[in-house]
């Protein structure tokens, strides 16, 4: 892990919540997972959250003014973005989005928009993820440090880094004659840097790793569909290869960060959440929870 697990025992111990972040392809079981270890720091008495995008927007969790206006407009123009010049029939994809949350909310925008388009511009989608990874850090600086500074455990059940690949790689296969793929190599390359700092470095790194293929049938065993960004659809390329392309080109990147970052790899295989919580547990958090506790009782001194 990157920072040390003495200096994250002492943090730990002094009131001071962990920030968990997991990082792994679509439908591998990151939100599974997460659900379970929140419930377990519950078991023990210690809050704990689960913050992502979708779920401040979805709860009204961050009830602000800001950030929480900026993190609903930022979602509709992400959203705009990300189909930007796109086609499906007859349909401008992006024209049908409407200005302004309120009205964005009604649509049910997963429910009704296509996953496979055409005449998607590269720009697009490559602004999209640029727009994500800004939201990273006013998500960080509004959100997850002040919950932790409070002693609430901070899960990021999708670390930003995953969406803002996904939808740089898809405006790579975008055909362009404005944005070449070494443009966008040269931003994956920095975004990459970027995620690196250690502002946004979590004090336990997770990778989620496994299969495509079973990430897949888990996908659609449970939503009997391939989500929009999911596959490279908004590409025009269809069909589950497509779905498996875009999971594999994310995953070996993600595996080679993870590496570099000293993350715990974690290998799901076919195991239930479950299994997988004990292990995190015991392999990273348990040890903290006793250096937390030696250090405060050494502080305490003698009775």
């Amino acid at each position: 892990m990157r920072a040390n697990a003495a200096e994250q025992g002492v943090r730990f111990g002094q009131g001071r919540g962990l920030r968990i972040a997991m990082l792994g392809i679509d439908g591998i079981g990151k939100t599974s997972l997460a659900s379970c270890l929140r419930d377990w720091f519950v078991s023990f008495g210690r809050e704990c959250e689960i913050v992502s995008w979708r779920r401040l927007i979805e709860t009204g969790a961050c009830e602000r003014p800001f950030p929480a206006t900026a993190i609903r407009e930022l979602w509709v123009e992400d959203w705009r973005l990300l189909y930007g010049g796109g086609h499906a029939g007859t349909r401008v994809i992006d024209s049908e989005i409407p200005s302004g949350f309120c009205a964005f909310s009604d649509l049910n925008i997963e429910g009704r928009f296509p996953s496979l388009v055409s005449d998607v511009r590269a720009s697009g989608p490559l602004v999209s993820g640029l727009v994500e990874a800004a939201l990273d850090f006013l998500i960080e600086s509004e959100v997850v440090l002040p919950l932790a500074s409070r002693g609430v455990s901070v899960i990021r059940e999708s670390y930003g880094l995953k969406p803002v690949l996904k939808s740089m790689l898809i405006a790579k296969k975008c055909a362009s004659d404005t944005l070449p793929a070494d443009v966008v190599d040269r931003v994956v390359g920095n975004v990459a840097s970027l995620y690196s700092d250690p502002y946004l470095q979590p004090d336990i790194g997770i990778l989620v790793d496994g299969s495509p293929e079973v990430a897949l049938r888990r996908r659609l065993a449970q939503d009997r569909r391939v989500g929009v960004a999911e596959d490279y659809g908004l590409a025009g390329i269809d069909g589950m290869a497509s779905f498996l392309s875009l999971q594999e080109d994310c995953a070996r990147i993600f595996r080679k960060l993870a590496e570099d970052w000293g993350w715990y790899r974690l290998d799901t295989g076919d195991r239930q959440p479950g299994e997988l919580c004990t292990e995190i547990t015991e392999a990273l958090i348990e040890p903290l929870f006793s250096r937390s506790g030696r250090r405060q009782r050494s502080t305490e001194g003698p009775d």
